[in-house]
């Protein structure tokens, strides 16, 4: 393994469960409180996602939504945070400062487990260890499998473009300056083949 793949390693983020007790007590969805009470969320990909210990699963009410949970927040939470729809298991992102919080909330996963399929995509991309210096033709495979896999975990998740995946995993696209770029993003040419296989028919890359 080279010595940029153990750095990326040793900062690969770790899961953890969220409390079973408190998940009891505020009546997540069944299915919610069996992923995030085994394996959980990441402590921090990348950025993307922060877990916050004094506010996980806190209770709010957002109109557009209902009675929501905590799940964490972008960066330093000045920006957007992650709520569980108690409802019906969804995740939705808000936007705004935690103590002025916006009234703009989008869905940008189906459940919890959708949620943690797009995040390791995301980690893979982050944290494999691959540079588009030391192997072009590496890194953009990379990028490939990583739009790919978010995809098939969430097609949902990419039907609209101003989605926050749709938003994250076209900048990530961008890292990758050999594919071509036009009218669509990378993630748009992801689709099922005959066998029912996700595969990316996109044109290719640009010449050198």
């Amino acid at each position: 393994m080279s010595a940029e793949a153990d750095r990326a390693a040793a900062q690969v983020p770790g899961w953890r469960p969220y409390d079973t007790e408190t998940l009891a007590g505020i009546r997540a969805p069944h299915a919610a409180v069996a992923t995030l009470a085994t394996r959980g969320l990441p402590e921090n990909a990348d950025e993307h996602f922060v877990r916050v210990p004094r506010r996980e699963l806190e209770l709010a009410e957002i109109p557009e939504i209902g009675p929501v949970a905590f799940l964490g927040q972008v960066e330093d939470g000045y920006n957007n945070t992650y709520w569980l729809s108690l409802a019906d298991g969804s995740v939705w992102m808000r936007y705004g400062r935690e103590d002025r919080p916006a009234h703009h909330v989008n869905r940008i996963d189906e459940s919890v487990s959708a949620l943690q399929d797009v995040l390791e995509a995301w980690c893979e991309a982050q944290y494999a260890g691959i540079s588009v210096d030391n192997d072009p033709e590496a890194y953009e495979q990379l990028i490939e499998r990583s739009v790919l896999r978010a995809v098939s975990a969430d097609p949902g998740a990419f039907t609209d473009p101003g989605n926050w995946w749709s938003r994250t995993f076209e900048e990530l696209e961008y890292t990758a300056p050999r594919v071509l770029r036009g009218e669509r993003c990378l993630y748009e040419y992801a689709c099922r083949d005959s066998s029912g296989a996700w595969v990316l028919e996109h044109p290719g890359y640009e010449a050198e």
